[in-house]
């Protein structure tokens, strides 16, 4: 089972909330405040359950930073899981408490920011576009986001971001021989309970495409992150 790679951090601290008429200098504001709401250490407090569905299989399990162990796979397709499978599982996911970095550089690491744009502003929320941008040096990650849309849902009540959606318009081609139709990446966020922090809630991939002109691909992994429950000190 891959664990899929979700870089999202606390931004940026700011002091006064921003308007909610902006203008185009404001929108780099309103975002960073925005992923500012996301709780980055919410494993070291919060229980939860994950359920995530890849190469026709779905995993149930259960995260609670309580335990030695913090991982408890429940069920693989509905069936209990074998003692090598759940031993397996568990040191594919690792153990996520205190891992992260507290004092990484907060900025907006996949939006390029002068390419951020207003597309809608309704009483409940602003929707923005962005050019999602490659991480470090890999020019050719560089390279295929040049051809990716993004698209940033930012709710007004609580003024936290809702979603993220990113995905291409046209076929690209990454590498000799290979075309991807489809590349389509949406996260979703929300309050792990009333009044609680706000928290990843959905992660859907899906890429199709062709290799070597014969080999077709399609795949589509979902996370579901539910039933979170407060671990923390009381």
């Amino acid at each position: 089972m891959k664990t899929l790679p979700i870089a999202l951090v606390a931004l940026i601290s700011l002091m006064t909330l921003a308007p909610q008429t902006a203008s185009a200098d404001d929108y780099s504001d309103i975002i960073a405040l925005a992923f500012a709401a996301i709780d980055n250490d919410f494993e070291r407090d919060w229980a939860y359950t994950e359920t995530s569905t890849e190469e026709e299989s779905t995993y149930v399990g259960r995260y609670d930073p309580r335990s030695e162990d913090p991982w408890e796979l429940l069920s693989i397709d509905g069936r209990k899981p074998t003692d090598d499978e759940a031993r397996a599982w568990r040191e594919r996911k690792g153990d996520h408490r205190g891992d992260r970095d507290d004092d990484e550089n907060v900025e907006l690491k996949f939006i390029t920011p002068d390419t951020i744009t207003l597309i809608e502003e309704t009483p409940e929320h602003w929707l923005f576009g962005f050019q999602p941008k490659g991480d470090g040096d890999d020019e050719r990650e560089i390279e295929f986001m040049r051809h990716i849309e993004g698209r940033l849902r930012v709710v007004k009540d609580g003024h936290y971001v809702q979603s993220i959606d990113m995905r291409n318009s046209q076929p690209i081609k990454p590498a000799f021989s290979v075309r991807i139709n489809t590349f389509v990446t949406t996260l979703t966020f929300g309050p792990a309970a009333d009044g609680g922090p706000i928290v990843p809630q959905t992660i859907d991939v899906h890429v199709r495409g062709r290799a070597m002109l014969a080999v077709r691909f399609d795949e589509t992994e979902t996370i579901r992150y539910t039933d979170y429950e407060y671990a923390g000190a009381p």
